[in-house]
């Protein structure tokens, strides 16, 4: 089974607290936009954070026994997983703020076997990652609890491979009103 798992927990901060997964990019919500672009690479799709948007979709809320920080979203929908899907060796993420995943994402990463994160000439996208459960379990259990953790460091600490996409502009994160001028601007050009 292909899980894909939405991540929707951040705070937004960078936009003034908005739930990043609500605000629109011309007419349309950013939740709505990945999961569109995820629903054909996946069998099922499940969003990280605290509501579903409407969308019908799965929620998954952060767990109290394992990391803080964006780790948590992973402990979360590891633990779903593994009670609802067991046959799922493991599943893709994506960023709520991130409409332009792409098409390939999922076969591109899955093909590799463990955990992986897509990277481009600009860095690592370690939201953009396939996170196979039986390493994920292991490291999380061994990270320190009650701290936050960042899904960087988590891939780095895993040994996460990196696979190489051309495009950029794929991995546009919407992060600041700027990013979302951006990604208007890359919509409409």
């Amino acid at each position: 089974m292909r899980i894909a798992v939405i991540l929707s927990g951040g705070g937004g901060q960078r936009m003034g607290g908005t739930d990043k997964g609500a605000l629109k990019l011309l007419g349309a919500r950013l939740i709505d936009r990945v999961a569109v672009r995820l629903e054909p690479q996946a069998d099922r799709i499940l969003i990280s954070g605290s509501h579903d948007y409407g969308t019908g979709l799965t929620s998954i809320a952060d767990r109290d026994d394992g990391p803080l920080g964006p780790a948590a979203g992973l402990w979360a929908a590891l633990h779903w997983i593994e009670e609802n899907a067991p046959e799922a060796e493991g599943f893709l993420t994506a960023p709520a703020d991130g409409p332009f995943a792409p098409d390939d994402l999922f076969k591109r990463l899955y093909a590799q076997g463990k955990c992986v994160v897509a990277a481009t000439a600009g860095g690592v996208h370690p939201t953009f990652a396939w996170w196979r459960n039986d390493a994920l379990r292991a490291a999380l259990e061994a990270a320190p609890k009650g701290e936050g953790l960042s899904l960087k460091a988590l891939a780095a600490d895993m040994g996460a491979r990196r696979v190489l996409f051309a495009d950029e502009k794929a991995f546009l994160n919407v992060n600041t009103p700027e990013d979302l001028k951006r990604a208007e601007d890359q919509l409409r050009g």
